[in-house]
């Protein structure tokens, strides 16, 4: 992400440093204080480091890294809820921020009674209030949960709460912690949606989050912050891409294995291939089961290009490229099947290569093999997960035409991630599926 000039910007960070002092005893501090500038006995903790970043009105800025990166300290500085040490940030806009579940509220005051505090201290009027107070208690669904004190709420009743407002005070610059994952899924598509509007109109949104699907699909620009210094700032694509990689390496060292970084490059090299394969050996090896004759050695999502790729535009065709292996000798007719699966792991499509009359080679090779799905995808815009398997099948006596599983040689979760974007065109989409469809209105009188 290139600078963009001061006069354009609605959020510019400049050389941002956070340093904490912390110390032993309580008693350091007093002599400290007893002994200005002889002695010191704190010792410092640096947060952020030189931090720099500007962005646009209208920008969609997702922030990653690890725990103790400095991500949430960097989004209290924007807010005003923390002074830096050294840097300047300057913000125009009004901020509303969802950092930690139950920010800002009383716990000892009903959710309406938050609800009207909350707003006031966004600028609104008493009249403005009492307009979107059933606006936002309508979003929340608390119900009559709102007239209850805010300390008997859930953790997800929190964050309902919390969004609600946070959303309602239009404001000019939304920052969301990654407080959103207590959800529910049903309440985080619903946020997701809503966010999507704002943004829509012309919102500044920052989301700290840990997943890089989240970045890539929320977001057009990428910051990577590792040990409160900045990693990486660019495209959320290329953010999001290195991030993903380097978890992977941190997995695989985990497991005492020295696999190097592979993150998904736009077109996979004949040198680059065995690493991909061993990184995704890594990825799946937990939850892999089957017998193990044939072996998954990795899962490809092309676009309508045929570039790898781990985002796709919305109702656009794909292709999914399974690679497989024969261990030993094929014995029976195995098929590779193709799921995609929800966040939750639920299973959305299915692929079986063996309705098509395509098998695994019985010719006794060990070449590496490709079994390609191509479709057209009715997804609506979110996050997927791509899982693969090989087995042999049998017709269901019962459900002509559905194949079901006789033996599994092969089944690999967590293979591969995709999302899909937000079309650029103003459609309305909601749910898992999209069809198009036509409306006619007429009267029976």
């Amino acid at each position: 992400m290139t600078r963009t000039p001061v006069a354009d910007t609605i959020i510019e960070v400049c050389e941002v440093s956070k340093v904490y002092r912390s110390y032993a005893r309580p008693s350091h501090r007093l002599r400290e204080l007893l002994s200005p500038g002889r002695q010191q006995y704190f010792r410092e903790t640096r947060a952020l480091d030189g931090v720099s970043f500007s962005l646009a009105p209208g920008s969609r800025l997702g922030i990653v890294g690890a725990n103790g990166s400095g991500k949430s300290t960097l989004l209290k500085i924007l807010c005003g809820v923390l002074t830096p040490s050294g840097g300047s940030v300057s913000v125009r806009g009004r901020i509303s921020a969802l950092l930690e579940l139950g920010a800002g509220f009383n716990p000892q005051l009903p959710g309406r009674e938050n609800i009207r505090q909350f707003c006031m201290l966004h600028g609104m009027q008493a009249d403005e209030i009492e307009q979107a107070m059933p606006e936002i208690i309508r979003f929340s669904e608390l119900n009559d949960a709102v007239e209850h004190p805010v300390k008997t709420y859930s953790s997800g009743m929190a964050v309902r709460l919390g969004f609600s407002c946070a959303v309602y005070v239009k404001p000019e610059i939304l920052i969301v912690d990654e407080a959103l994952s207590v959800g529910d899924a049903y309440f985080q598509n619903k946020c997701l949606h809503k966010i999507k509007a704002l943004l829509d109109g012309g919102t500044t949104f920052l989301y700290v989050t840990h997943s890089a699907d989240g970045i890539r699909s929320l977001c057009d620009h990428g910051l990577w912050l590792d040990t409160g210094k900045v990693r990486l700032l660019g495209s959320s694509r290329e953010v999001g891409a290195a991030y993903q990689a380097e978890v992977f390496r941190r997995m695989a060292n985990a497991g005492l294995q020295k696999v190097p970084s592979t993150s998904r490059a736009p077109v996979a090299t004949e040198a680059a291939r065995p690493l991909r394969h061993q990184a995704f050996a890594e990825r799946v090896e937990p939850l892999r089961t089957g017998s193990g004759e044939v072996r998954i050695q990795d899962i490809v999502l092309l676009d309508e290009q045929g570039a790898e790729t781990d985002r796709v535009p919305f109702a656009s065709r794909v292709c999914v490229r399974v690679f497989y292996q024969a261990r030993q000798e094929v014995v029976g007719e195995l098929s590779v099947t193709l799921g995609i699966t929800d966040s939750s792991g639920r299973q959305l499509m299915h692929f079986n290569a063996a309705s098509e009359g395509q098998f695994i080679p019985q010719d006794g090779s060990h070449a590496l093999r490709v079994m390609e799905f191509t479709f057209d995808c009715p997804l609506c815009p979110g996050e997927y997960g791509l899982i693969a398997g090989v087995g042999t099948f049998t017709e269901n006596p019962v459900n002509s035409g559905q194949l079901l599983v006789d033996g599994v040689v092969d089944y690999c979760v967590g293979g591969a991630r995709f999302a899909i974007g937000y079309p650029d065109d103003g459609q309305n989409v909601w749910g898992v599926v999209h069809a198009p469809c036509s409306v006619s209105a007429y009267s029976l009188d």
